[in-house]
């Protein structure tokens, strides 16, 4: 029995080593990694010449990306110590539903038809504030509806119980 959980335990370490070295490091921020593969992609955003590579990068080029992306790895160790669990969850969820929107078009004419709800309710309500013109408010109601198709999808697929 000893035998085999040291066999194990020497497989586990193995293979943490193993994958340890396929994660390549280019440099730290108070001991925050940053790894060759997150250089790689900045590199390659800021870069017109996509040969361009951390290995390629002259030390002092690696030094200014390193010193470009440490920002935000810092902001990232601070939110993530400060935030509460609830603060994180709600910015994850703001985050998922941002991306969520951008996929989803809204027309004009979908906008419209928003804008003419929101006109009648403006006068059912018999409100004394103005009403902006369709042209100012036309990306607020596309958000909006963009919103409310989400919505509806989820809690289409939602199952709610009462208990």
């Amino acid at each position: 029995m000893k035998k085999i959980f040291l066999f194990v335990g020497i497989i586990a370490l193995f293979s943490q080593s193993v994958s340890a070295k396929k994660i390549k490091i280019a440099g730290t921020v108070n001991g925050i990694k940053i790894t060759v593969k997150e250089a790689n992609k900045a590199l390659k955003q800021l870069s017109k010449d996509k040969k361009s590579n951390w290995d390629t990068l002259p030390d002092e080029g690696k030094i200014q990306l390193i010193q470009m992306l440490a920002p935000s790895k810092l902001i990232e160790a601070k939110a993530l110590k400060s935030l509460t669990r609830k603060e994180k969850d709600s910015a994850l969820a703001n985050i998922w539903m941002q991306k969520k929107m951008s996929k989803i078009k809204i027309s004009d004419k979908e906008a419209k038809r928003g804008y003419a709800k929101l006109k009648k309710m403006f006068k059912q309500s018999q409100s004394k504030r103005k009403i902006p013109s369709f042209k100012s408010a036309k990306n607020s109601i596309k958000m909006q509806l963009a919103q409310e198709k989400i919505l509806k999808s989820l809690l289409k697929k939602a199952r709610i119980r009462l208990k």
